[in-house]
């Protein structure tokens, strides 16, 4: 109940009890008042005298035939005096402005917050705006004092929606590695703050740095490799955000490349051998040694001599005078011993007959 409300009712009663001093004679007054029956005419009584009262004068008003001893218990008899503005400088409505209402007495009550109470607040591009005291300790939104403007993020209510800064977030980047670069801007507290919105996760092939360590997922990963020889290959286990399959590069046809052509483990394998020359002059190699092709170089001939072979690598046999066959035996005439040491200083010679001349002693210097 407002103060007002009780001044009214504090007439009201005081208006009741004169009217029943008026009506009922003080000796009577007292007589009635000792019994059940006497309390229940007195009231009736009472409220009749209060419902004459109230039709003929007004609350407001005094009763020009009362005294001032009657109608106001401090005199000169007056009306309230205005209300009064005032501000709360302490409690929960610390710094609310407010009105302080008086009494038939002239007494003031206390500061009581109205719905008008206000202050200003910088607002919106002219800086002019108005908070509403809320009466709880704190004042509401800085709304603009202009006409209704775009939201702006200033701590004011630009458009006049009641809502301070109800900006639409927008993409930002935190400036952390990975996924956790990803933020969103927001408007707090009068200004733009890039909020982060992900956070490190386990690890996994999604093209993203979930752990947000800086290191994508190609090198977290690693690489996976399959094959021989030259179908031997790797790969990113995690490429583009998906799991690769590693497989083996095609095979070829072994060639001499020091290679693995034919992805079996085995180099160079296959290619064969080169043969030439003929009599005691054949010669045969391998096609390929050490990854590099071989050439095929005869023998050397030697001069022809008894003993059933091509020395001389004409592909004929003991031919010539060098050897005659008899009854299956072979007689050999040796070459002279100045003809074989023609060409040796020391040591021996062959005689061309399976046999050697000595071409004199070699001394050791």
């Amino acid at each position: 109940m407002s103060m007002r409300s009780g001044n009214e009712l504090s007439r009201l009663a005081k208006a009741v009890l004169n009217s029943m001093h008026t009506l009922i004679p003080r000796g009577l007054f007292r007589a009635v008042a000792a019994g059940t029956s006497a309390r229940l005419l007195l009231i009736f009584l009472a409220l009749g005298a209060a419902a004459s009262d109230a039709d003929d004068t007004p609350l407001n008003q005094v009763d020009p035939s009362a005294t001032c001893e009657t109608c106001c218990p401090r005199p000169p008899c007056s009306t309230p005096p205005p209300p009064m503005a005032c501000t709360f400088t302490s409690g929960l409505n610390n710094g609310c402005s407010g009105m302080r209402y008086a009494d038939e007495q002239g007494v003031y009550g206390p500061c009581e917050v109205t719905s008008t109470s206000k202050r200003a607040c910088s607002c919106g591009a002219t800086g002019a705006g108005t908070q509403m005291c809320l009466g709880n300790g704190s004042f509401g939104v800085c709304r603009s004092s202009q006409s209704p403007t775009p939201e702006m993020c200033n701590s004011c209510d630009d458009d006049l929606d009641g809502i301070v800064d109800n900006i639409a977030p927008q993409g930002c980047s935190t400036n952390k590695p990975g996924a956790c670069s990803t933020g969103r801007l927001a408007c707090t507290s009068g200004a733009y703050v890039c909020q982060q919105i992900i956070f490190p996760s386990l690890e996994t092939c999604d093209g993203l740095d979930s752990d947000c360590d800086g290191v994508r997922d190609e090198d977290e990963f690693g690489r996976t490799s399959c094959g021989v020889g030259d179908c031997y290959t790797s790969k990113y286990a995690c490429q583009g955000g998906a799991w690769q399959t590693c497989v083996p590069l095609p095979s070829s046809p072994e060639v001499c490349d020091g290679r693995d052509n034919d992805c079996d483990s085995v180099t160079d394998e296959g290619l064969g051998t080169l043969s030439c020359g003929q009599g005691q002059c054949a010669a045969s190699v391998p096609a390929c040694r050490d990854g590099h092709p071989q050439a095929c170089i005869p023998l050397i001939p030697e001069p022809e001599r008894c003993d059933g072979r091509d020395n001389d690598c004409d592909l004929d046999v003991d031919e010539g005078d060098v050897c005659r066959f008899d009854n299956m035996s072979c007689e050999c005439t040796p070459i002279p011993q100045a003809e074989a040491c023609a060409n040796t200083t020391c040591g021996v010679a062959p005689d061309g007959c399976g046999g050697n001349y000595s071409c004199g002693s070699c001394l050791m210097l």
